[in-house]
């Protein structure tokens, strides 16, 4: 056992398991084990426990078969872990936890407890499986759930502590080292927040560091295999259903969360922006809905090199040119910033740069969180109404006058008394809506639609009065005359008598009975005299900018629009004008970027193509800085011998790299980093120089800090479910695709078609598409 201030590496022997399936319809070959199956791939899998198969075997819900298993693979294969799955929740025949404590000698508590707590972190239902875990002999049986999704994510919960209990009980000879004394008072890291991705991980490689950023960037990428892969498994798009995140040109889009559930064929649609309070019931992880695990030497998702044993390794090799992640906030000086035009980097030492990168993987949901939990929303502007499109109000609105201001007439047709009931009427006039009329205080004794009594405001109403027995001719919107309580369309009426020339109508029959208030639209009936109109936080749209006009406010306070400076890193990269020459290529990313930005209205400074130079880089750094809110750059951060973007902004710049490489598919090293200057912050997205990966992380996290900087309430991506319209060969990576949507006739969920990761492609398409998990049916 190890001691006080101990962690334990890598086993010297490989983990024997054995995987049961406990279900009398597997057992009778009415249906497929996809649990068990699943499962030993979970166990192969080299980035998990990385644990040989052993033995496997389907048995019916029965105490004795399941007992007799356990004893034999215990004591006779003297298996190392025993992982059940089925049979654990309330059903008569669920009888796996009983057998399994006939068989145990000790329990093991915790890992139950730790099972439940994060299965109900998933769904209430979790309460609902009763799993055992234990020891007999020096074996360890744990209880999975039945489904592929639920003994999945059970097995994520407990795997942290798998392979040092499984050390602890064969009495392994295992190699220890000291806890650094700076990690021993470091915070657990958080439950899983959601479920896991159902889908099988790929086999990885070894780790062999970034290599490039093109086309080939995902296949030589640090610790991540090549999908090209041959133990790599394939999902048919038939059965499965696939989480998306969709982007549209439409800004609505970004308004709507919608949940799309097949099982029970329905659609859930939530509008977030109107019920700002359901924005507290989203989970954190809207990118990648489940936990992810990160290969072993870097799942920790530290922020530093020293929590890495792969940055330790080469902690050995670091030199001033060579930058490591900051943990402390840094503050510096716009003037001793600006003023800098020399690099401090030093670039000669190419061999001793670093061979792998110094920064850890960081999952995607905790990429995405930090980005937000960084990016404040600015400050606030007044501005014209008829500028707001796309703003976010920073105070309530409210009316200057009633809307309608007069009582108006809802269809054309006659102003009439309800109480002189159907007959023959005499026509004294006609009101007109936009015509000139009577502009006065009416007598409260004699106007049926009374002002407010101490309304500043005057009633607007025709001249003249209607008496018993006699009609106005009225067209919609125009005002009621006094003694008038009620409108009659045109059509319950017959024309009885008119002027010689036709040019007037003289006298009216009314066919029905009109009750009081019929067809008028009373004193702000539509809008009251210092009502509030639009609410603080609201995103304006079109529908909120004629409301503006509507009730004469003509200026609002809004918050500021973030200003975007971005540009191109590469002395390969022309200008799009310009001709190709040997070794080169014309920039698109940044023509890409801008476009992107402007389409969510934000504006842009275009900082034009930098070279790969440490003095260039910074020059343009400083020159984003000074002018912009948010500075984005492509290219520049893996790790070629020119790549010395990241170096620039730590060495140079003092920034807070907050992380440098995410456990993504495509755009793994994207890098995010802030500088405090003089009471403001700037944020900076290092995105990769592949097209592909520069436009899907642009979404993925630019935009989102956007929103968020101009008060958006609810900044995240919308969210809905489709099925694959192919298949697909799964990464240990959240993957993410551009697609196009299908809905087809009576099928509650859209088909998604992959484009797949060719430039042009991902260039022309409109709708992205975003697939972050597989979930089956």
């Amino acid at each position: 056992m190890a001691t006080d201030g101990m962690i334990l590496t890598n086993h010297d022997h490989q983990i024997r398991v054995g995987v049961l399936t406990v279900s009398d319809s597997c057992f009778r070959n009415l249906a497929e084990d996809r649990s068990g199956i699943n499962l030993k791939d979970l166990v192969h899998d080299p980035s998990l426990l990385g644990g040989t198969i052993s033995a496997y075997k389907i048995v019916p819900d029965e105490i004795d078969e399941i007992k007799e298993t356990l004893i034999d693979w215990c004591d006779e294969k003297e298996l190392n872990l025993i992982l059940t799955t089925g049979g654990t929740g309330f059903a008569p025949r669920d009888v796996t936890p009983e057998a399994t404590k006939e068989v145990i000698e000790r329990e093991a508590p915790g890992m139950s407890l730790a099972m439940l707590v994060g299965s109900l972190k998933v769904t209430p239902l979790g309460m609902l499986s009763r799993p055992v875990c234990g020891i007999r002999g020096k074996t360890l049986i744990i209880n999975l759930p039945g489904s592929k999704k639920g003994s999945q994510e059970c097995f994520q919960f407990i795997l942290p502590a798998l392979p040092h209990a499984i050390d602890l009980l064969r009495e392994a000879v295992v190699k220890v080292k000291e806890v650094p004394n700076e990690l021993e008072d470091l915070p657990s890291p958080p439950p899983p927040p959601s479920p896991l991705p159902t889908s099988s991980p790929h086999r990885q490689t070894e780790d062999k560091g970034v290599q490039c950023e093109e086309e080939e960037e995902e296949k030589k990428d640090s610790g991540v295999a090549s999908t090209e892969d041959s133990s790599s498994s394939h999902i048919t798009a038939a059965s499965i259903a696939a989480k998306v995140t969709l982007f549209s040109c439409n800004n609505d889009t970004f308004i709507h969360h919608y949940t799309l559930r097949l099982q029970s064929k329905c659609l859930e649609v939530y509008d977030f922006n109107k019920h700002p309070s359901f924005v507290s019931q989203i989970p954190d992880s809207i990118i990648s809905r489940g936990v992810q695990v990160l290969p072993r030497d870097t799942a920790s998702l530290s922020t530093t090199p020293s929590e890495s044993p792969r940055a330790q390794a080469t902690s050995r090799l670091s030199t001033a040119s060579c930058p490591t992640p900051k943990v402390q906030s840094r503050c510096s000086s716009k003037e001793n910033i600006l003023r800098a035009s020399h690099s401090a980097v030093d670039i000669t030492k190419v061999a001793r740069r670093h061979r792998m990168s110094p920064f850890p993987l960081t999952s995607m949901d905790k990429a995405f969180i930090t980005v937000l939990e960084m990016t404040a929303v600015l400050g606030t502007e007044i501005i014209n109404y008829r500028d707001g499109m796309g703003r976010v109000l920073a105070q309530d609105v409210y009316a200057k006058d009633n809307l309608p201001p007069f009582p108006a007439s809802v269809k054309d047709g006659y102003a009439v008394r309800a109480a002189d009931g159907p007959g023959d009427r005499f026509i004294i006039g006609e009101s007109q809506a936009g015509e000139q009329v009577r502009k006065e205080k009416i007598s409260f004794e004699k106007s049926t639609f009374k002002c407010e009594e101490n309304d500043p405001y005057v009633c607007f109403q025709p001249t003249h009065t209607v008496m018993p027995g006699q009609v106005m001719r009225v067209t919609t919107g125009a005002p009621i005359p006094c003694g008038a309580d009620a409108v009659v369309q045109v059509e319950d009426t017959e024309l009885l008598r008119e002027s010689e020339d036709g040019t007037e109508e003289l006298e009216v029959r009314i066919l029905v009975q009109a009750r009081p208030g019929q067809d008028i639209r009373p004193i702000g009936h539509d809008i009251k005299r210092g009502e509030c109109v639009l609410s603080k936080g609201t995103h304006m749209g079109p529908s909120e900018i004629g409301l503006l006009a509507t009730v004469g406010v003509t200026e609002v306070e809004v918050q500021k629009f973030p200003v975007v400076a971005v540009m191109s890193t590469g002395n390969e990269l022309l200008n799009p004008e310009d001709d190709l020459h040997p070794g080169k290529i014309r920039d698109s990313n940044r023509s890409t970027l801008l476009a992107t930005i402007q389409e969510h209205g934000y504006p842009t400074i275009n900082l034009g193509i930098v070279g790969d130079n440490p003095d260039d880089l910074l020059n343009a750094l400083n020159e984003g800085i000074s002018r912009a809110d948010v500075i984005i750059t492509s290219g520049g951060v893996s790790m070629g011998e020119k790549d010395y973007l990241k170096q620039v902004l730590d060495i140079d710049l003092h920034a807070q790299i907050h992380f440098g490489r995410v456990f993504m598919k495509p755009g793994l090293p994207t890098t995010f980093a802030t500088l405090d200057m003089d009471g403001s912050r700037k944020l900076i997205f290092a995105l990769p120089g592949n097209p592909v990966s520069a436009v899907v992380t642009c979404n993925l996290f630019v935009i989102p800090a956007l929103r968020k900087m101009q008060g958006i309430l609810d900044p995240r991506p919308t969210i809905i479910k489709a099925r694959l319209s192919c298949d697909v060969k799964l990464d240990p990576r959240p993957e993410y695709h551009r697609c196009i949507l299908t809905w087809h006739h009576q099928e509650p969920l859209p088909w998604a078609q992959s484009t797949g990761y060719t430039s042009i492609v991902i260039i022309s398409i409109i709708v992205v598409i975003i697939i972050t998990e597989v979930l089956l049916n």
